[in-house]
C-alpha cells in the first residue's frame, strides 16, 4: 500500500480559508472598535471615522492584503521588516483615503498608519484566540449591512 504522504501537509485550501477568515476578523474588529471611537468622539468623526465599515473594509484590508503579499514575496520574517511594511502600508492607505474623500493627507497618513498596525494587531488577536474568528468576520459585516 502506497503511503498518503499529504496528512502531513495542511490543506491549501484550509491555509487559505483560514487566512480569508483571519483577515476578514481583523478587519470586523478594526472596524468595530472605530465605531466606538466615532461614537464617543463625534467631533473627530472625519477621515478614517467618517465611514469606518467602508474605510476598513475599502482601503485598509485592501492594503493589507497587499502588505502581506509584499511580505510572502520577500520571504522576510523579520518583526522589524513587518512592522515597517504596515507602517508603509498605512501611509499609503491614508494618502488613497485622502484622495478619495479630498480631506488632508497628513492627519489621514497618520491615522491610516495606526489603523494598519490596528488591523495587524486584531489579526494576530484572531490567530492567538480564535473563537473571535466568525464573530468577527461574520456576524459584524451582517451586522453593518442590518445597520
Amino acid at each position: 500500500m502506497k503511503p498518503n504522504h499529504s496528512e502531513n501537509f495542511p490543506s491549501v485550501r484550509l491555509t487559505a480559508g483560514m487566512y480569508a477568515l483571519s483577515k476578514l476578523s481583523a478587519a470586523g474588529l478594526t472596524f468595530t472598535l472605530l465605531g466606538l471611537i466615532s461614537l464617543a468622539a463625534p467631533d473627530a468623526a472625519a477621515g478614517w471615522l467618517a465611514s469606518p465599515a467602508y474605510n476598513v473594509y475599502s482601503y485598509a484590508l485592501t492594503v493589507s492584503l497587499l502588505a502581506d503579499g509584499l511580505l510572502r514575496l520577500t520571504g522576510t520574517r523579520s518583526r522589524a521588516f513587518l512592522l515597517i511594511i504596515y507602517v508603509l502600508a498605512g501611509f499609503g492607505a491614508g494618502l488613497w483615503l485622502a484622495h478619495d474623500q479630498g480631506s488632508g493627507w497628513a492627519a489621514n497618513a497618520s491615522t491610516g498608519i495606526a489603523v494598519l498596525l490596528l488591523f495587524r494587531l486584531n489579526q494576530l488577536a484572531g490567530e492567538h484566540i480564535p473563537e473571535l474568528l466568525p464573530m468577527f468576520a461574520l456576524f459584524v459585516p451582517l451586522l453593518c449591512l442590518l445597520l
